[in-house]
């Protein structure tokens, strides 16, 4: 009888003991889901503003991809692409390059050269100067712009059109590394931070964009949508 009464008492020990550690679970485990929560909301509004951002800028993007749009892609409209169509080609269209055309080259004319004509320098005109002016830059949620290509119709990098007569140029992490400068209706010069000519010079392909040429007037097959 004796032993009959301590395994009775046993047993409700033991049941006890289990029953207190299947309370103290939900409670631990409501505890971690707490501190999670906290974590989630603590993360969420850096995550959010980063979301948003990706999201405008692929909006931007989209219209310019030429991925997703054939007819932007030089490579496979050979109206756009200069190694193909000779009118958009600075090599056999003089009215389109600097190293033929003196009116077009800046350092045979004054009024488009940035060193001389400030108004066209942003390091001397704020206006032109996304150092100052924060909505030139590509990383500004707000902002719209043209997208340089390379061969492999990659992302290369981005222009900010500061006004009609300078765009900016940012290599693709968003860094600013140069500007072009207006030269004749269907051209641009390309500039260094500093104003200095690089010797190459943007053509438009005469539909949707711009071709880069290098100094010896190639085309460098980058491209800008």
């Amino acid at each position: 009888m004796r032993g009959l009464l301590l395994s009775t008492v046993f047993v409700f020990f033991i049941s006890g003991l289990f029953a207190q550690t299947d309370s103290s679970a939900p409670i631990a485990l409501t505890d971690t889901d707490a501190l999670a929560q906290q974590t989630e909301n603590t993360m969420t509004p850096a995550q959010s503003e980063a979301a948003a951002k990706q999201a405008q800028l692929d909006m931007a993007f989209k219209p310019h991809d030429p991925k997703r749009d054939p007819n932007l892609n030089p490579f496979i409209n050979k109206k756009i692409n200069p190694d193909s169509n000779r009118f958009i080609n600075p090599a056999s269209n003089y009215n389109m390059n600097p190293l033929k055309e003196n009116s077009l080259n800046p350092t045979q004319n004054a009024s488009i050269n940035p060193m001389i004509n400030l108004q066209l320098n942003p390091q001397s005109n704020d206006v032109l100067n996304p150092v100052i002016m924060k909505g030139l830059r590509p990383s500004t949620e707000t902002w719209k712009g043209l997208f340089l290509f390379n061969d492999s119709n990659q992302l290369f990098g981005y222009i900010s059109v500061a006004t009609q007569y300078v765009m900016l140029s940012f290599d693709n992490s968003g860094t600013w590394n140069g500007y072009y400068v207006k030269a004749g209706d269907n051209m641009y010069n390309y500039f260094t931070l500093f104003g200095v000519w690089t010797g190459m010079f943007l053509c438009y392909d005469s539909q949707s964009g711009y071709n880069l040429f290098d100094k010896n007037g190639k085309w460098t097959h980058i491209y800008v949508k």
